[in-house]
């Protein structure tokens, strides 16, 4: 399939995730709809509208404070450097990048996030797990932005449909303009393949297969482990997958009913529990995980991982770190023969919130970010550390498909590998899923995940974490809708 095809796909796509969502959840929602879009209307956390004012360089002088990525520990990070760059053009239109970064997944990761919004303190904006959009929405974090895009014929067809679903909240109203978006793969080792006495050239097709090659791929010692063929907490490895392809969901089609106790995330949890155990005991796998280094010494590319999970961005670790490395790339083994390819897409957006001031040019800020100038500028800085750190850049998804098509083309490296992935994650978007749209989402991911940790580690069996996390979902949930009505 070519790369053209890549607006296709989107189509396909969005096909799948309005069905998912536009149509069972919407249906489900009723009432509440009507009484939180009555209350979140636009008077309230538009911040105006109208028609469009000065130009940008001629507007009063103001300072803004934008969360994103952690800073790394020396130099910049692709949001630094976009912000740099809107600062150098608009000298009157300062934006601060905050230490306190809020970009995660769960309760935890949003504690800081959540603590500014209580205090008053909260950044005129921020990049936001996508998925986790709607929660907030509802609990009105952020602002509308409908005025904004009508008021600038901004375009939200040149996004991945399905991104544009996900950045909406419970009333159908655009709180999030898509950042990026991403699909996960499985990746190999094609020398430890050949040292394991497996085809080097053919990625694992179903559960079974890959359980038999992480077994093949696993050196132990007498104390543990000098390689682990797959680590289910390594990389993008998730329940989600698992739990999906053996049929099964997490939350019911309209939205109010945990259904992580169904007989198929059962049995994804099983898979991945047995697995874990075929290749070792529990405390060796965690303490030689742990052992991993990060950066240019993440296990996979130093050769004692020799297969994850990660999504196709990873592509850029792999390019910048070691882009020598004798890799391949395919869509995540299926559970068995004759099952249709599944993958599952992620990935984040560009919020304003509700109650910050200036949100007029906040909102000019993240139509920068999003725009082809800021992701220029974004991707020239991560070009400059990859080749300080003697590799190449391989750009992610923007989530634009024509965007991403230019910006592949810009940065072909001519390393056979490297090039290969962006195409089959484009290729793979026509299979994916997107989580399910929840007003609860950081409690499901957490319930998920922590279901995920329990039953590998032989903490508790998998029906019994799977039970006590449908429970606390299920609070969160009715909690959450309360609140809707």
């Amino acid at each position: 399939m070519e790369l053209q095809t890549h607006n296709q796909l989107a189509h396909s796509v969005t096909t799948k995730r309005r069905v998912f969502v536009g149509g069972s959840l919407s249906a489900g929602l009723g009432l509440s709809v009507a009484i939180v879009a009555t209350a979140c209307g636009v008077g309230s956390d538009a911040g105006g509208g109208g028609s469009a004012a000065a130009p940008l360089k001629d507007r009063k002088a103001v300072s803004l404070e934008w969360w994103g990525d952690a800073p790394p520990a020396t130099g910049t990070n692709q949001r630094m450097d976009q912000i740099k760059v809107w600062n150098d053009k608009y000298p009157n239109l300062q934006v601060k990048y905050g230490a306190n970064a809020a970009t995660g997944q769960g309760v935890a990761a949003l504690e800081k996030f959540v603590a500014a919004i209580a205090s008053g303190t909260a950044p005129n904006g921020l990049d936001f797990d996508r998925f986790q959009v709607a929660t907030y929405a509802n609990r009105k974090t952020f602002a509308n932005l409908d005025d904004f895009i009508k008021r600038d014929k901004f375009d939200m067809k040149k996004f991945v449909p399905a991104t544009v679903d996900e950045a909406m909240g419970l009333d159908k109203k655009i709180y999030g303009i898509p950042r990026s978006t991403d699909c996960r793969l499985l990746y190999w080792n094609k020398d430890l393949f050949r040292e394991a006495g497996l085809d080097p050239e053919k990625a694992p097709a179903t559960w079974d297969d890959l359980r038999q090659a992480a077994i093949r791929l696993t050196k132990k010692n007498a104390t543990g482990f000098d390689r682990m063929g797959f680590h289910t907490e390594e990389g993008q490895a998730h329940f989600h997958i698992f739990g999906w392809q053996a049929g099964g969901s997490f939350q019911s089609a309209d939205g109010k009913k945990a259904t992580l106790t169904l007989g198929p995330n059962q049995e994804g949890l099983e898979f991945m529990t047995n697995m874990m155990k075929d290749i070792g005991p529990w405390d060796t796998l965690k303490a030689y995980r742990e052992s991993w280094g990060k950066d240019a010494q993440q296990a996979f590319l130093v050769g004692q991982l020799g297969m994850v999970y990660q999504t196709n961005n990873y592509i850029s670790a792999i390019a910048r770190f070691r882009p020598d490395m004798k890799f391949g790339a395919a869509p995540p083994p299926v559970k068995k023969v004759g099952d249709k390819q599944m993958t599952w897409s992620g990935g984040f957006s560009f919020v304003v919130t509700r109650d910050a001031k200036d949100q007029d040019i906040t909102w000019e800020l993240v139509k920068f970010l999003s725009s082809e100038e800021g992701f220029t500028a974004g991707f020239a800085g991560d070009e400059g550390r990859a080749k300080g750190s003697g590799g190449v850049f391989v750009p992610p998804m923007t989530g634009q498909p024509e965007l991403d098509k230019k910006m592949f083309a810009k940065y072909k490296t001519n390393i056979a590998d490297v090039d290969k992935v962006p195409e089959a994650a484009v290729n793979l978007m026509q299979f994916t899923r997107f989580r399910e749209l929840s007003i609860a989402a950081q409690y499901l991911w957490d319930g998920i995940k922590k279901s995920q940790v329990e039953a590998i580690s032989l903490a508790k069996s998998s029906s019994q974490t799977l039970g006590e996390n449908n429970t606390a979902i299920q609070k969160a949930l009715d909690d959450a809708w309360a609140t809707a009505k």
